[in-house]
């Protein structure tokens, strides 16, 4: 009887530590480490991508799957992280909702969207719609808004790219709005916030930073230090 006893025991001690040695895997293989690199094709993502883990710009070219990097060791040195620079080509961009921010959305810790600052003004509506899903998808993963090249005189300041992309998430959220009142009442409601009233970043319940910075190695008083800062705090 004793036997029994002590085999129910060691039975039950066995399935225990299997179940918890089963939930801290998979809590481990869950676990939010990895930032994102996401923007439209030319902002600059492979290059900012390539000099944060060679430590300087080498040529890039568009890319047509992820560069994966699974060891940057963050700017204070204290823990390592995942960079992943996912494509910004228009026909690669599913891959993006679907799989980083959808599939493997619990590993993504913080996301860094690159824009090219010297082309906003004639990409300002495509960007700000590229950001809109991102913020819309990836829910309330901290993000930052990497205002790159701004070595480049005809660069727009993060100030004033902050400012266009407000207005401009405030048309989408109209448009958006007016779209879904009138398909039968459709619940799915892909809206940041109301358009009641005119957008302003403080309504999103998420860290939205903006930063200025500059990918070449001959960026005069830019560098990738506030994206490398960045990095290190979320």
């Amino acid at each position: 009887m004793e036997d029994q006893m002590v085999i129910s025991l060691v039975v039950a001690s066995i399935v225990i530590f299997l179940t918890l040695l089963a939930f801290w895997l998979k809590k481990k293989a869950t676990e939010s480490n990895t930032i994102l690199l996401v923007g439209l094709t030319d902002s600059g993502k492979t290059l900012i991508f390539s000099k944060l883990i060679n430590g300087r710009a080498v040529a890039t070219y568009t890319s047509m799957k992820e560069n994966e990097y699974p060891s940057y060791e963050v700017a204070n040195g204290s823990r390592k992280v995942k960079l992943v620079d996912v494509p910004g080509a228009d026909r690669l961009r599913q891959r993006l909702q679907s799989h980083w921010l959808g599939k493997e959305g619990a590993t993504v810790k913080g996301i860094v969207c690159v824009v090219d600052s010297a082309t906003f003004s004639k990409r300002a509506k495509d960007v700000a719609e590229f950001l809109y899903d991102v913020l819309y998808e990836s829910k309330r993963v901290p993000l930052l808004v990497a205002c790159n090249k701004q070595d480049q005189s005809i660069a727009k300041s993060a100030e004033a790219i902050k400012t266009t992309l407000e207005k401009e998430f405030g048309l989408i959220n109209k448009t958006r709005s007016s779209a879904l009142a009138s398909t039968d009442g459709d619940s799915r409601k892909r809206t940041l916030t109301s358009s009641d009233k005119p957008f302003a970043w403080s309504d999103l319940k998420r860290s939205v930073k903006f930063v200025e910075c500059a990918a070449v190695d001959d960026g005069a008083d830019f560098d990738l230090s506030p994206v490398e800062k960045w990095i290190g705090s979320v």
